[in-house]
């Protein structure tokens, strides 16, 4: 049998590897453990003071936006008075985006001939939305959705730069506005008058503007990329007087994806501004819609990347 001196002496070994192994670990692997949250420590408060610097620099860009005040009233020689005016938007567009807009077009006495807004049913989340949408574009009813929504986007881009048909052309069979409009694909903005049928053939054409907006917090209804791109390119590609807008704080780009890769890149065909939930945003989309209008010249406006200045030149 094994002695209960063996007991002992194993007892004693064990608390002295347990000690032999504190005693290493103290020396060895605390100092490097130590090290390395130091390190880690270190490099949070760099990135920490990065962000305040950041989050500085943003307050500091609103608070030049709002210091800006209500400038439009002293800069606008009138000239967009009485010019007709039709707004495309979408469900869910930012509150502040849309209210400024409204407000800078009323100080500019623009005439509003129409303010139309995507509706969910254009995301074509079902079968029946699907099949309406195919019907009404001539496709085949299985056709994808992205392709769907280019199409839509491209008729509507000729239906508003052109103007109502002056015959039934197939695929539609109709007007597309009236049947976009039927469909429920298209709604008048919440805040604006109902469309009939007796309005559509003030709606598009030469001589009219057309302001597109985007913009919001979360997820989009539709992406801008898949609707509102090609609609505002299709819309330059027919030589319409074009401007598009977004919020300075909107969480999914427009108005960026315009300027690096749509109609906007140029500088020169349409007007973009970024901040159009601010007054001085306000100010650049109607003095921008005058000099594209009676200069031909376009420009991109606002704080974001590819805007050339706050506002248009003054001369």
């Amino acid at each position: 049998m094994i002695s209960f001196r063996y007991h002992i002496f194993t007892i004693v070994a064990i608390f002295l590897a347990v000690g032999l192994g504190l005693l290493f670990g103290s020396s060895v692997v605390q100092p490097a453990l130590i090290e390395d949250l130091r390190r880690q420590t270190h490099q949070l408060s760099q990135d920490l003071s990065d962000t305040r610097t950041e989050v500085n620099d943003l307050r500091a860009q609103v608070g030049d936006l709002q210091r800006a005040g209500d400038i439009l009233p002293s800069l606008d020689p009138g000239t967009l008075t009485g010019v007709p005016v039709v707004l495309v938007t979408h469900d869910g567009v930012d509150a502040r985006l849309l209210s400024q807009t409204r407000q800078s077009l009323s100080e500019a006495a623009v005439r509003i001939v129409a303010e139309l807004s995507v509706t969910d049913r254009m995301t074509v989340g079902d079968e029946q939305s699907r099949q309406a949408l195919a019907e009404l574009l001539g496709m085949a009813s299985d056709t994808d959705t992205p392709t769907l929504q280019a199409r839509a986007a491209e008729v509507l881009a000729q239906r508003l730069a052109v103007g109502e048909p002056r015959r039934v052309v197939p695929p539609f069979g109709t007007d597309i506005l009236d049947g976009l409009l039927t469909a429920n694909f298209l709604t008048s903005l919440p805040g604006s008058p109902a469309i009939s049928r007796g309005d559509l053939p003030g709606i598009g054409g030469k001589g009219q503007l057309v302001i597109v907006l985007s913009g919001g917090l979360g997820e989009p209804l539709i992406d801008p990329q898949d609707f509102f791109v090609p609609l505002v390119d299709g819309l330059v590609q027919r030589d319409a007087t074009v401007a598009a807008g977004e919020s300075a704080s909107t969480e999914y780009p427009f108005v960026p994806v315009l300027r690096a890769d749509g109609a906007a890149g140029d500088g020169t065909s349409m007007v973009t501004v970024d901040d159009l939930d601010f007054s001085v945003g306000g100010a650049a989309l109607v003095l921008g819609l005058e000099r594209l209008m009676f200069l031909g010249q376009g420009g991109n406006y606002g704080i974001k990347t590819g805007a050339t200045a706050a506002l248009p030149p003054l001369t």
